[in-house]
């Protein structure tokens, strides 16, 4: 965990979050083993709210990304949705200057009573929990079960919650000279902060006015390069170089946490597959060295054949030696040529030709096997772009495919259904329906399943990528742009300018015999080069 996001940052966060207030709690989701996005629905409009009980990326704040849920929930899932699902949010405060924020919740039980709960987040890196519990602080339930937690607290159902407790001094209140000589020993006087603030303080002779000061600056929520030529975020630069501003913290920690969790993620449900596919793409490229090397050696047969030829011309030799020296009238120069002593020049001549033969034979398979090499290393490379787009769902799809290739074995991965319908993408311009595949299972489904023959079907030229697929049988300026910047943009050339993009029917779209049904080719097609702009694809509205 970033110790960046401290109690003071939480303490910054709280007013962004007071809009919750009086919302109520509509739809409770999970994100991984500790994810939880809880929807609340506020004056006609809804808010996602995610807390993250992660060691590595533990936080709270309001997100716009978009997060896949898993088909079965876990069992604090369910039990969340039945206790608090529907009820209202009507305070959230945070706990002195710690990092743990508590919601006061109201509403009616099963039995139609009116009652108040507390959903408590402590945000404490490997430390951090989730805990619901009733008006008097009788935890119902828990994330992290533990007898006597690291505070000296029982974290079990039925126990009666407490803070935690520390002799730390709350910064706001009580700042006053005290004999402080090192950052450190400033983070252990006062609760809530940082060896990133601290040392910001300690940049100057006077500590203490420093912190005063940087304790009311105003936000300017920021991705900074520290002195340690670390990146980091904080609420304000603190003289440290600013990467990247934000409107809003809560942007600031969607924008640095969601790729970077989102890969931890994936490498954890998929047992690392992004691992497994740069493996197999180096395995091919070293199979393929050798193999170039076995097919020069193969290539140089024809000598084998010339030195049988010879040794034909020259059959009335009866001499059994190591080697005999003749004509070559191919050269006209005298050669020598190895001979196998226990047998007669003809039996050496045919041994020569048995020889050439057999590199004839070898440079045929040599030359199948350097072309399986390269379908294989094109294939995982296209598996390894989609990887760099994909959310968890879309990754677990490529690993699925993998297992039913018998690439990797299926251990606890389930097969997927034949009727259940792959996780693309769907955008929404000018009342239009656009596609978007982000795996092969993805493509081949909305290309050769969802699409109709007269609807256009766009792709980058001459690389891996997306296939979109546009539902319409006309097509203008708006839609043609856009698919041609969706498809550029989920596509290896997503970093490139004046990315080519092809577009055609459906119906001049053909399987590729002898390769995968991820490998297309077509016809009839006309080209449009793009600029791919992630901020254009941000803005695009998509389909629920």
């Amino acid at each position: 965990m970033k110790m960046s996001f401290d109690g003071i940052f939480l303490h910054k966060l709280l007013p962004e979050l007071e809009i919750l207030k009086t919302g109520r709690i509509s739809k409770i989701i999970e994100s991984g083993d500790t994810d939880f996005i809880f929807t609340i629905r506020v004056k006609s409009q809804n808010y996602n709210l995610m807390i993250s009980l992660s060691s590595e990326f533990s936080r709270i704040h309001l997100t716009q990304k978009i997060y896949t849920a898993p088909s079965t929930p876990k069992s604090l899932t369910m039990f969340l949705r039945k206790h608090i699902e529907g009820y209202f949010i009507e305070d959230i405060k945070q706990y002195e200057t710690d990092r743990i924020l508590y919601f006061k919740l109201a509403g009616y039980n099963e039995m139609k009573d009116y009652t108040h709960k507390y959903l408590i987040c402590e945000i404490m890196g490997r430390y951090s929990n989730l805990i619901l519990t009733n008006e008097d602080f009788k935890i119902l339930e828990v994330l992290k079960r533990d007898g006597v937690s690291e505070y000296s607290r029982t974290m079990l159902p039925n126990a009666i919650y407490e803070f935690p407790k520390n002799n730390k001094l709350n910064p706001y209140t009580s700042l006053n000279s005290l004999h402080i000589s090192s950052p450190k020993d400033l983070c252990n006087h006062f609760c809530g902060i940082s060896m990133l603030l601290s040392s910001y303080a300690f940049q100057s002779e006077n500590w203490e006015e420093t912190l005063k000061q940087a304790l009311d600056f105003s936000l300017k929520p920021s991705i900074i390069k520290t002195n340690l030529e670390k990146t980091d975020f904080y609420f304000h630069p603190l003289n440290n170089e600013v990467l990247k501003e934000f409107n809003s913290l809560s942007l600031l920690l969607d924008e640095f946490y969601y790729e970077e969790d989102l890969r931890a993620k994936i490498k954890h449900k998929t047992n690392d597959l992004a691992n497994f596919i740069e493996k197999q793409i180096k395995k091919n490229e070293k199979k393929i060295i050798k193999l170039t090397a076995d097919l020069l050696l193969a290539q140089n047969a024809g000598e084998d054949k010339i030195k049988g030829e010879l040794l034909l011309s020259y059959s009335n030799l009866k001499a059994k030696e190591d080697q005999v020296t003749v004509l070559n009238y191919y050269t006209n120069e005298l050669e020598s040529i190895p001979l196998d002593p226990k047998i007669d020049i003809v039996a050496n001549s045919q041994k020569y030709f048995k020889k050439y033969q057999k590199s004839k034979t070898a440079i045929h398979y040599i030359n199948e096997q350097i072309l399986l090499s390269e379908n294989e290393i094109e294939y995982f490379k296209m598996l390894s772009t989609q990887l760099q787009h994909c959310s968890l769902n879309d990754a677990i799809e490529i690993q699925q495919e993998l297992i039913n290739q018998k690439y990797i074995a299926p251990k606890h991965a389930k097969p997927f259904s034949k009727k259940q319908m792959p996780s693309f993408l769907t955008y929404i311009v000018d009342d239009v329906l656009i596609r978007v595949g982000k795996n092969n299972f993805q493509n081949e489904y909305i290309t050769h399943k969802l699409a109709k023959a007269n609807e256009y079907w766009f792709h980058v030229q001459n690389a891996s990528g997306s296939h979109v697929v546009v539902q319409a049988t006309i097509l203008n300026e708006t839609l043609i742009r856009t698919a041609a910047m969706l498809a550029a943009h989920y596509s290896s050339l997503m970093q490139s300018s004046s990315v080519a993009v092809d577009y055609t029917q459906v119906k001049y779209i053909k399987k590729i015999p002898g390769k995968r049904n991820c490998f297309v080719t077509y016809t009839h097609q006309k080209t449009i080069y793009i600029d791919p702009d992630i901020r254009f694809i941000e803005n695009l509205r998509i389909k629920k």
